[in-house]
């Protein structure tokens, strides 16, 4: 089947309204939601805002440049991440439409959209993550790819093009091009007038854009670290795969046993779709002539189904046991489930079909050959396969609720044996009740469950006050302690910063600062328990401890606050890169804790105007001690007695100026000195 998509004005303002909506809808739905899926929100987050593009793992280097503005929104780099994400994924209405209109008329195809759009992949939105601007980019391709001639190899270029932008969002796009090439392969070997020349024409103007795309805009936005297929982490993984026979076997096996869980599942939440795919499959291969527009789409999305199915049980047998988190029963189902709506397309262009009673036998073979795993995925729940909001948002909603389960489950039945008695009949109950029902219970299940993290938990609560207690350069010196990888990963997501370190220990260990790395002077333990502090400054907040860790305290100007160090400064200017001036005839830092009996005042500093080479006196309990400072900065060693172990140190300065009494300009503060640096060293 072949329609006209020619849109009328009417047409095309019903589409914008749809996109505006959905935008606001998903923008709202997902303001105030704290994050939750980690690893990847922290991995994508510090490859696109933290380091540079050409540092990144992963090879998504368009998704990363585009992400990377995020920067400009400051500490609210992820209420921005998701607009973006809600803008990206609601751009993808004008192609899911037209994508459909090929094969249908206006209202089912506008359903289809609104389908599309409500489903419970909408979920990513919420994170800081590449899935929603890749719905884009693959609809994008699917629209291309569903407009090319057979014979003009510039539109086959066109969609390679396209693909190759789609792998610079997520390079899994590469992970599908088998599946693609035998498509152009079979689509050019049945056009009319077809020949093999034609045919390789097609294959190598469809490979040489992507790969140009891909590679040729790598290099522009990552340079030369740009010009690889799947970046190292990837490879890596792939690397894994090839070590050993026995290595091959067990990855075999596992990865069978993975499959079978996603052949399940698409059973259960596309069985109809899937049902029909297939029929319209073997239809056009047995017909030996063009396939139609609604037989093309069938083939590329078995054709996809196959070949990511198969990639995602490899690599899911490939990284178990490799955390707590990976089991050959997790489904990623992540990886494809952008698919979905090409075959709910595949069933709606079914609802112009003429009866075909004659092929009810056919049908019912195809509908026992899904049924039965329906009824057994039905039976078993999903058992031993763990759907997760994670990895798999469309079963996690079909079967999060048990009442809404059966009443899906039997929707998905009746589809599929009204199917069986006629083609239409299928369709209509499939397009105009099972599936808008089904979508919405979906995502109604899994917004519920997304809701439940407006509530911020202990790790929400560790980061965002450690990343408002301590200055961007004291959070490179902070290590995280805990008994979940996972909440620390999450903790390190809001410090905003590459150099914090996540480690993690026995949630019943005491801990004694022993063996900590140097360059760390926090402690952030997360847990149901409090580090003793054994006099070292710390901040005791219900399910976390934030402990200074260091016993040095070294004072930068450049800061406005030295957290757990100084509770009171006086005396003091903003701070300007350099240090910051005294502004008074005395300087009083007080300490939040008592200072030593002895110890030694390590200063960096220089002074202004008439106090050069003048004497300052540093002044600690009734100890007093003179110093004199030139007009280049310098350090001095300062030894002080402190027998009433005072908490204040005082600097008094022996001539507070301004620069405007001197006539050097308008700057009416009185000025002394300038520190750069003050530290406070415990003599033995």
């Amino acid at each position: 089947m072949n329609r006209s998509t020619q849109e009328s004005p009417r047409n095309l303002y019903i589409l914008f309204f749809i996109g505006i909506a959905f935008f606001l809808a998903l923008a709202l739905k997902n303001s105030g939601l704290y994050p939750f899926i980690f690893s990847d929100e922290y991995t994508y987050s510090r490859y696109s805002r933290l380091i540079p593009l050409s540092d990144s793992m992963i090879p998504g280097y368009l998704y990363l440049a585009v992400y990377r503005l995020t920067n400009h929104c400051g500490a609210d780099f992820l209420g921005c991440a998701k607009i973006f994400n809600a803008f990206f994924f609601a751009c993808a209405t004008p192609f899911l439409y037209l994508v459909a209109r090929r094969v249908m008329n206006t209202v089912p195809a506008l359903l289809i959209t609104v389908c599309a759009l409500l489903a419970p992949i909408n979920s990513y939105t919420t994170n800081y993550m590449p899935e929603a601007f890749y719905f884009l980019g693959f609809w994008v391709f699917m629209w291309s790819i569903f407009r090319v001639r057979p014979g003009f190899a510039q539109d086959w270029a066109i969609a390679g093009f396209t693909l190759g932008c789609t792998a610079l969002i997520k390079p899994h796009s590469m992970l599908f091009v088998p599946a693609v090439l035998i498509y152009i392969g079979y689509v050019s070997a049945t056009a009319r007038d077809s020949d093999l020349r034609m045919t390789l024409r097609n294959l190598g103007a469809f490979l040489l854009a992507a790969l140009v795309a891909k590679f040729a805009i790598s290099f522009l936005i990552a340079g030369p670290a740009g010009l690889t297929f799947f970046g190292p982490s990837y490879s890596k993984i792939a690397s894994s795969t090839t070590s050993g026979m026995d290595r091959i076997i067990q990855l075999l096996t596992l990865g069978l046993e993975s499959v079978r869980g996603h052949l399940l599942a698409l059973c259960l939440i596309v069985g109809l779709p899937m049902a029909v795919v297939v029929h319209a499959v073997c239809k056009a291969v047995f017909a030996r002539r063009e396939p139609d527009t609604a037989q093309k789409m069938a083939i590329l999305a078995t054709l996809l189904f196959a070949n990511l199915i198969a990639v995602v049980g490899l690599f899911t047998a490939s990284v178990v046991n490799t955390s707590v988190y990976e089991s050959v029963t997790r489904l990623h189902m992540r990886y494809y489930d952008f698919i979905f709506p090409l075959t709910w397309i595949v069933v709606a262009s079914r609802l112009y079909a003429a009866p075909e009673g004659q092929a009810r036998g056919w049908r019912a073979v195809l509908a026992v050959l899904i049924g039965l795993p329906m009824v057994y995925a039905i039976y078993t729940a999903m058992a031993p396969f763990e759907p997760s909001i994670i990895d798999s948002p469309e079963l996690r909603g079909f079967l999060f609720h048990t009442g809404s389960f059966y009443f899906m489950s039997a929707l998905a039945l009746l589809s599929l044996g009204a199917w069986v008695y006629q083609t239409r009949w299928g369709a209509r109950f499939f397009v105009y009740l099972a599936l808008p029902l089904t979508i919405l219970l979906t995502s109604y299940w899994v917004t519920r469950e997304q809701r439940l993290h407006l509530i911020p938990d202990t790790f929400d609560r560790a980061g965002l006050f450690t990343r408002q207690y301590l200055s961007a350069e004291e959070r490179t010196q902070v290590l995280i302690m805990g008994a979940d990888l996972g909440g620390l990963i999450k903790a390190s997501f809001y410090l905003d910063n590459t150099e914090v370190s996540p480690a993690t220990v026995d949630d019943s260990n005491h801990y004694d600062f022993q063996g900590l790395p140097e360059n760390k002077k926090w402690l952030l333990s997360i847990g149901n328990y409090v580090p003793q502090a054994n006099g070292r400054p710390q901040v005791i907040m219900p399910g976390f401890t934030l402990t200074r860790i260091s016993a040095n305290e070294t004072i930068d100007m450049r800061n406005t606050r030295w957290p757990g160090v100084i509770t009171l400064a006086q005396g003091l200017a903003t701070p300007e890169s350099w240090g910051t001036w005294s502004t008074d005839d005395e300087v009083v830092l007080t300490f939040a804790r008592q200072l030593p009996e002895t110890f030694d005042v390590r200063l960096t500093a220089h002074a202004f105007g008439p106090n050069i080479g003048k004497d300052f006196i540093l002044r600690v309990g009734s100890t007093r001690v003179p110093f004199t400072l030139s007009e280049q900065d310098q350090e001095l060693l300062l030894h002080l007695d402190n027998p009433e172990r005072a908490s204040s140190l005082i600097i008094e300065v022996p001539q507070a100026v301004s620069p405007a009494q001197l006539g050097i300009n308008a700057d009416n503060r009185k000025l002394g000195l300038g520190i750069q640096t003050l530290s406070i060293e415990q003599r033995d």
